[in-house]
């Protein structure tokens, strides 16, 4: 089969959920003008500007823009590969006279074009619809550069969440606990980073609660856009590297087990240990359970606090982790320190 012909099936076979995600953000886009409007009285007043000196990706409609498009596009992650296991739909895939590349490449391009011109529609609807409800007289009070280099980097992200989503979808076999790990994962992310983050501060002999390095980034600017987009484009880049190995190698003989990939089932069990543990051992998350159970907000955790909480959280997962991977006889023996079968 050719790669159009490849398009095409695939295209019929997704073409309600991607349909439905590009008008959600296309409304969305139309949406976010009316909030911004409202928000600042641009239709009653003509001089009134439209943005604020930040712009308005950080006003009303670029936070709702920002919000939707991160619920798409985690859903579009998650459906990409894990909607065909979870239906059997691979089945009639790999029968198919089309190589596994061919079709790991072909939906990438479908959902990944997906993405970004859904985005992009979004953003011009956007600015379309306040160009139309403006007076002439108003201004837009728009950088183009600093707003086009901070709107690029949202795009990066959501690609880079969605490489992500995506992933989990490939390498985990069952729906429901995909979907949890998901919920569980992405929310947590941020502190995560910061985790690690702290981690580092205190590596270095640096105070974490005198720094941030999540802050200082600003994404308007030249350097802190070639970071980010850097980041965005390494954790892209790995991860399709995975999931192209993932899918080549992809056995329809354990389309029902938790980890489609049983031989790895040890080294996603201690990543997602480290992760957690990290992310809430050593973030502003951590911190907050702390405060509630000492009652005292003096906003600061001593290391040693971080560290045995981490410990805790990497035990606990660690435990849970093994009940579901393994499922050992004795639901008890999972929280023992010894090895499963």
């Amino acid at each position: 089969m050719s790669n159009h012909e490849v398009r095409c099936l695939l295209w019929h076979r997704y073409r309600g959920i991607l349909g439905t995600a590009i008008a959600v953000l296309l409304i969305t886009g139309f949406k976010a003008a009316n909030e911004v409007m409202t928000a600042n009285g641009v239709a009653i007043k003509a001089t009134t500007r439209a943005f604020t000196s930040g712009g308005y990706t950080a006003s009303v409609g670029g936070t709702t823009m920002l919000f939707v498009n991160f619920i798409v596009v985690l859903i579009l992650g998650w459906v990409t590969f894990m909607w065909d296991n979870y239906t059997n739909f691979n089945h009639y895939l790999f029968s198919l006279r089309a190589t596994r590349q061919q079709l790991f490449n072909q939906k990438l391009v479908i959902f990944g074009s997906t993405v970004v011109s859904s985005f992009v529609a979004m953003h011009l609807v956007f600015l379309g619809t306040l160009r139309l409800m403006i007076r002439r007289a108003a201004s837009f009070n728009l950088s183009w550069g600093p707003e086009l280099r901070y709107t690029f980097s949202q795009l990066m992200f959501l690609l880079a969440l969605y490489a992500i989503v995506a992933t989990i979808g490939l390498w985990l076999g069952q729906a429901v606990a995909s979907a949890l790990f998901t919920i569980i994962s992405i929310p947590s992310l941020i502190f995560a980073l910061e985790g690690a983050f702290n981690l580092f501060s205190y590596a270095i002999g640096v105070n974490p609660y005198k720094t941030s390095y999540l802050a200082d980034l600003d994404q308007s600017t030249w350097s802190g856009l070639s970071l980010f987009t850097g980041i965005s484009l390494v954790i892209i880049g790995f991860l399709w590297l995975m999931d192209h190995w993932a899918f080549k190698h992809l056995s329809l003989e354990n389309a029902g087990n938790f980890m489609l990939f049983p031989r790895f089932r040890t080294v996603f069990l201690w990543l997602t240990v480290v992760y957690l543990a990290v992310a809430v051992g050593f973030s502003s998350f951590g911190r907050t359970v702390y405060a509630i159970v000492v009652n005292n907000y003096a906003g600061e955790m001593p290391f040693g606090v971080s560290l045995v909480l981490a410990i805790v959280i990497g035990y606990l997962t660690w435990s849970v982790g093994r009940l579901i991977l393994y499922r050992p006889d004795h639901a008890f023996d999972a929280f023992k320190i010894k090895k499963l079968a």
